[in-house]
């Protein structure tokens, strides 16, 4: 006689199969995530793994700025053409602000129903089912996992959330460690700068002055040919004084990225208290700069904060300060009541703008739309390839 199955012996071995999936999952995400090296791709391959984790159709990862919001909001499910079509980025408002705030994961069946929950922007998907965890580590959030609607339309289980748990915290070593590579690279960079500079003044310039004592040794020896070498000589003292030029400059570059950074937040604290708009700044390390460079960047800055004050009517503004191998690039764009470049004459600060860009022999973007808002892109060659 066959030995009568269990009722429940099938559902049972799903179950093991499916947690045996998952901690493959969860093993296999560790090793990927290990192998990569940079923040960005570490984010976007979280957000994939934990997505395929709990078979969730959207997932996405996010990290906190120091303006309570989001600095890097990195998605899996959704094309870059969806995502462009939707009206703005996740601000961190909302549920996803809740989250950037608390030590516990939060599970719900219908999103909607929370009371933090501020719906969605234009063309962006309708979601339902929603699992958050927090990423932690030494006590500090530094990002957070989103997940929305699994593919089976069923909502999250606590399994689920225990998986996302485990993956959260894989995830806040990863993060730490590519924070810490950056760390390290920049370092070096700062080390290779003074290393440079060192070798510049005591071997280069001292040959070169070395050079010189000869030459006029030669001179005085050789009257016929005094005024070639003299001018010889000269040239000489000019390479000298290019060089110190080039190695202040070195010295200079990280002292002028800290003053930037805190004159930048200096900025920003001013117009909050002149403004309610929510203000969102990310300043970036910018190694390639210059007194004048941080002069423009700090004004470019001040002219458009103070034109958004006076005219814009914006509650949201964003400035956003990155540099390329080639360039310093600076954004700022509020959602104001905007205007048609077109047809409205630049006031002062736009032409001052202008100016300072065009002296710097950078380029300037100035977009804006009647009731879409404005968004001003200044972008300058980086000083190492400028006297």
């Amino acid at each position: 006689m066959a030995k009568r199955e269990h009722p429940h012996s099938s559902s049972g071995q799903f179950r093991v199969d499916r947690s045996e999936e998952k901690l493959h999952a969860l093993s296999e995400a560790v090793r990927a995530v290990t192998a990569e090296f940079t923040l960005d791709r570490i984010l976007k391959r979280l957000a994939e793994i934990a997505a395929r984790m709990v078979g969730a159709r959207y997932a996405a990862l996010g990290v906190p700025d120091s303006m309570q919001g989001l600095s890097e909001f990195l998605v899996y499910g959704m094309s870059e053409e969806e995502i462009a079509l939707i009206d703005h980025p996740p601000q961190g408002h909302g549920l996803l602000g809740v989250l950037l705030n608390s030590e516990h994961p939060i599970r719900l069946p219908r999103l909607q129903d929370h009371p933090k929950s501020v719906g969605f922007p234009e063309h962006h998907p309708y979601m339902t089912r929603f699992l958050g965890v927090p990423i932690i580590s030494k006590g500090q959030i530094l990002g957070s996992l989103y997940l929305c609607d699994r593919l089976d339309g069923q909502p999250f289980t606590e399994d689920d959330e225990r998986m996302i748990s485990l993956l959260a915290a894989h995830a806040a070593i990863a993060i730490e460690n590519a924070r810490l590579s950056e760390q390290l690279r920049r370092l070096a960079v700062l080390e290779e700068r003074d290393r440079i500079s060192m070798e510049l003044h005591d071997g280069i310039i001292q040959s070169i002055y070395a050079i010189g004592i000869k030459l006029e040794l030669l001179r005085l020896k050789a009257p016929e040919h005094a005024e070639q070498l003299a001018a010889v000589n000269a040239d000489l003292n000019r390479v000298i004084e290019d060089l110190r030029r080039y190695i202040r400059d070195l010295r200079v570059g990280v002292e002028l990225s800290l003053t930037l950074r805190e004159q930048m937040n200096d900025l920003a604290k001013r117009f909050r208290e002149v403004c309610s708009a929510r203000l969102v700044m990310d300043v970036s390390n910018v190694t390639n700069l210059n007194e004048d460079r941080l002069h423009a960047l700090l004004q470019i800055t001040r002219e458009a904060l103070s034109n958004i004050v006076r005219h814009a009517q914006a509650t949201e503004v964003y400035v956003d300060l990155h540099e390329t191998p080639t360039h310093v690039t600076l954004v700022i764009s509020d959602n104001g009541k905007g205007f048609d470049p077109k047809t409205t004459p630049p006031g002062i600060g736009l032409r001052n703008i202008r100016q300072r860009v065009r002296q710097l022999e950078g380029t300037v973007e100035i977009e804006s739309r009647p009731g879409r808002g404005s968004t001003i892109t200044v972008m300058l060659p980086n000083s190492s390839g400028h006297a």
